[in-house]
């Protein structure tokens, strides 16, 4: 990281983070030599150098032109860097009550998600959670980040992991990146249908079934109903077990 990335990671703009590195090279400047060095416009560097003599940053050197020089950078860093901590800790503070909540929706039967991506989010946080099985109809293989990531982790705790899906020349790419996890994936059997049901279950304690293409053709507008109902757990579970027997192996 260099010197203006440095300063900008303290929360100083731009125009603020270009000032300081060019004081820490010239050492001491008129707003001129400051320009010529900084490439920060003339107008702006008055604005930002009287901010950084206000609060106690440079001081200013009389003459016929009048200069400028850094003071009290080691502190001042130090403080920010100290702010820097301070909130991180209460961040982590927050995280870690907020880890400890329960789901809003943990005592209803069903709720309802809208977006693919707040329903991406919902399956990555439900695989985090889930303790013995995560069965699932897939579509389109959606590729993200923490959902890959979830899911191995899931996989490296014992969880017993099964996706159903067309696999295809479109989709067998994505296919092989959920493969990669190590979940257990089969080829999607038409005789169920040209278009699976998209649906999963975790841990035969909650469900979850998105309508989305071709039904629903833009992804904001994606719909997903979970639910904690144990009859229609037990009804998609049976169904998934049901496809997993009729499907072929990937």
């Amino acid at each position: 990281m260099d010197k203006l990335e440095f300063f900008k990671s303290l929360d100083f703009t731009e125009y603020e983070s270009k000032v300081l590195a060019s004081l820490l090279r010239i050492k001491i400047g008129t707003t001129k030599q400051i320009n010529f060095d900084s490439g920060v416009p003339q107008n702006k560097i008055y604005r930002v150098l009287d901010k950084f003599h206000n609060s106690g940053l440079v001081e200013i050197i009389p003459g016929k032109l009048k200069k400028y020089k850094l003071i009290n950078l080691k502190v001042f860093v130090h403080q920010k860097l100290k702010e820097k901590g301070n909130k991180l800790k209460e961040t982590k503070r927050i995280s870690k009550e907020l880890n400890n909540l329960k789901d809003p929706d943990e005592t209803n039967l069903f709720s309802i998600i809208k977006s693919q991506k707040a329903i991406m989010n919902k399956l990555a946080e439900n695989n985090s959670k889930a303790k013995k099985e995560i069965f699932g109809v897939q579509r389109n293989w959606k590729v993200w980040g923490s959902g890959l990531r979830e899911i191995q982790n899931a996989v490296k705790r014992g969880v017993d992991v099964k996706f159903i899906g067309i696999v295809d020349s479109e989709t067998k790419k994505r296919v092989l990146e959920w493969k990669k996890t190590g979940a257990k994936i089969k080829i999607y059997n038409k005789k169920f249908g040209h278009y699976p049901l998209r649906f999963s279950i975790f841990d035969s304690k909650g469900a979850r079934v998105t309508i989305g293409k071709p039904e629903i053709t833009k992804p904001e507008n994606y719909i997903t109903v979970w639910t904690k109902s144990k009859p229609l757990i037990n009804i998609l579970r049976k169904q998934f077990l049901d496809m997993w027997k009729e499907c072929e192996k990937f």
